[in-house]
């Protein structure tokens, strides 16, 4: 049972952990996920997507919402040719649905599926969990990653056991860690032929370099490609990087936009952190017309936050999806007349469901 743990899809990049846009009336948003997937396989170069998960605000979620969501970014991803590899979360209230939530997405089409154990299981269930997944419904070649992040434990115990999951490890292909506690994450490391990305985007050098990590789960990249192109650049290198002028081009850039990031974060120490960045992603994706930003998340920013990013330059260029905008509004004028009046009709309803 092996051929999982060599899938193409568990590439060595940024994998980014996407928001799941929403129309105002609260549905998954098809037509801004469509955007999203444009956006990031034609402007900001993304090669992966990290889908339903903590960004992605899995827990606000019904799993009715979960699979909708699901079956809007694969399809989105399809439309264009299949860019994207799509890690979709399956993380529900319980074993049963979790389950449920991995055979749809394997009949849908996803590339890998992630949990989050704490979530549902308690510490001394996950490993029986892993061992049922991967016998009753993932079979041998659907990659499963584990996603460990203490803020989607319900249980006393924050992190997943790294001997249990070395006890499981036939059946887990991949781990994403959250945890910002180094140890821990040299522990994960240890475990022979599985995988890892961390889930502390600013740790993306040192974990490529010092723990043969396949990468990173980073939010930033929901606005800039940088973490991206510099995790691809790191991994054929290894150790030496120091020397290579692109490395250091790239990593003085993503250094500074995390800098600028924690900024941000630091104004703001009773907000939890989760929140808030997903409050950034709303924001910056809002500004640059790809998503209806949730007014709940993007009113935590004062003004003086929403000038910092834009002057940071946080907001996201995405001139494939304006050219199509022009193109549609140009076929609408030369539609002419009743046409043209009735078509304006048509989006002015749809914009306010």
């Amino acid at each position: 049972m092996t051929n999982h743990k060599r899938s193409e899809a568990l590439i060595r990049d940024n994998i980014v952990p996407v928001i799941t846009p929403k129309t105002k009336s609260g549905h998954i948003d098809v037509d801004a996920v469509a955007k999203l997937v444009q956006l990031h396989a034609k402007s900001l170069g993304t090669k992966a997507l990290f889908a339903v998960g903590g960004l992605g605000r899995f827990h606000e979620l019904s799993d009715e919402d979960r699979i909708r969501a699901a079956t809007a970014w694969i399809s989105a991803n399809k439309k264009l040719g299949s860019p994207l590899r799509l890690f979709l979360g399956a993380t529900a209230e319980s074993s049963e649905a979790t389950l449920e939530n991995m055979r749809k997405y394997l009949e849908l089409g996803a590339d890998v599926v992630f949990f989050a154990p704490l979530y549902f299981l308690r510490p001394d269930d996950v490993a029986a969990f892993i061992e049922k997944a991967r016998e009753e419904v993932l079979g041998p070649n659907m990659p499963l990653l584990i996603y460990n992040n203490p803020a989607f434990s319900r249980q006393e115990e924050k992190n997943i056991d790294p001997e249990t999951l070395r006890g499981c490890s036939s059946c887990i292909s991949a781990i994403k860690d959250s945890s910002m506690d180094h140890e821990l994450y040299c522990k994960f490391a240890s475990i022979e032929d599985v995988a890892l990305y961390t889930g502390n985007e600013s740790a993306l050098i040192d974990a490529v370099r010092r723990q043969g990590s396949h990468g990173s789960v980073g939010g930033l990249g929901n606005v800039t490609g940088t973490a991206a192109k510099l995790a691809r650049q790191l991994v054929p290198l290894g150790d030496d990087e120091d020397d290579d002028p692109i490395i250091a081009k790239l990593a003085a850039k993503f250094n500074e936009e995390n800098a600028a990031l924690h900024r941000v974060l630091k104004k703001h120490p009773d907000i939890d952190a989760g929140d808030f960045m997903s409050a950034i992603y709303h924001f910056c994706l809002g500004e640059a017309g790809v998503v209806e930003p949730q007014e709940e998340l993007v009113e935590m920013l004062t003004e003086e936050d929403r000038k910092f990013l834009r002057k940071e330059g946080f907001i996201p260029d995405q001139p494939m999806i304006k050219k199509e905008q022009k193109s549609s509004q140009k076929r609408d004028n030369e539609a002419g007349g009743d046409s043209f009046v009735e078509n304006k009709k048509i989006r002015g309803d749809a914009a306010a469901q």
